[in-house]
């Protein structure tokens, strides 16, 4: 099997060694670790040129930075070929397990559904940067409901995979590029294409990975007052912008009327 692990780095050095410690104690080691840095001013490139020296299935690309999350990993998912493509976050740890465990569910996936665009994911553990569980269910924390992810109208509710949980087949990188202005971020976008495009996307009930929670967290758990609606009524413009820019990447794909999208939050809210 051809699997690609796509890292994308940023001052990542308090936990980058960390992660790739974790990555190349996988119990399935049959993958190539492809890592593009989007401009580092810490000592990042230095970790990640160290780490390449040890292991010839390490390749770092060399482009153009400046990317921002988003289009960075889609760079490099654009320009690397694999059967299989998991998305790696600098600042995690995976459980040893996670690569096999992901690729055991994607097979079985595969054998019943051939020639479809197949996402499989997991749950994670919400940690501190200490790596102590802050819950032992992010599903639990954010009240995401996996079973939603079967109907295009549903994806109202926001509930997209998380990228760092995923593998893919080839057949997903085939219907979610090229991006457009729309496209929100990296598993949002993709989450919804295939959904769009009829593609299955399974969980896997368990945690692969901690998931773990800084101050530096470009986009990860959210706080736990984020839910109560004291929080909301707050921060009401911070609710407001964030459906936005979900509304307008699914009316790109085609999605029905505002209305329908306000409905179907609530009902999802509601289950």
């Amino acid at each position: 099997m051809n699997i690609a692990i796509l890292l994308t780095t940023y001052n990542g050095e308090k936990y980058l060694q960390q992660q790739i410690d974790s990555l190349y104690n996988q119990t399935y080691k049959d993958w190539t670790l492809y890592v593009h840095d989007d401009g580092s001013k810490d000592n990042t490139l230095n970790i990640l040129h160290k780490n390449a020296e040890l292991h010839d299935n390490m390749v770092i690309l060399d482009y153009e930075t400046g990317l921002g999350a988003r289009d960075n990993f889609f760079s490099l998912f654009q320009k690397v070929d694999a059967d299989y493509y998991m998305f790696c976050d600098q600042d995690d740890v995976w459980f040893d397990n996670k690569v096999e465990v992901s690729l055991c569910k994607m097979k079985e996936t595969e054998a019943n559904h051939p020639d479809t665009p197949i996402i499989v994911h997991s749950d994670l553990l919400v940690v501190d940067q200490n790596l102590q569980t802050i819950h032992e269910s992010y599903w639990s924390y954010v009240g995401m409901k996996p079973n939603f992810m079967t109907n295009f109208d549903r994806l109202a509710a926001g509930n997209f995979v998380t990228g760092c949980t995923m593998i893919m087949n080839k057949m997903v990188k085939k219907i979610t590029l090229p991006l457009t202005r729309y496209s929100y971020m990296h598993d949002a976008w993709i989450t919804a294409c295939t959904i769009k495009e009829g593609g299955i996307i399974v969980g896997i009930d368990k945690v692969l990975l901690y998931y773990r929670q800084h101050t530096s967290n470009l986009i990860g758990a959210p706080s736990s007052k984020r839910f109560n609606i004291r929080y909301k009524i707050f921060h009401a413009k911070e609710t407001y912008n964030n459906n936005k820019v979900q509304y307008m990447m699914l009316k790109s794909l085609g999605y029905k009327s505002l209305l329908t999208y306000i409905k179907n939050k609530i009902l999802y809210k509601m289950s």
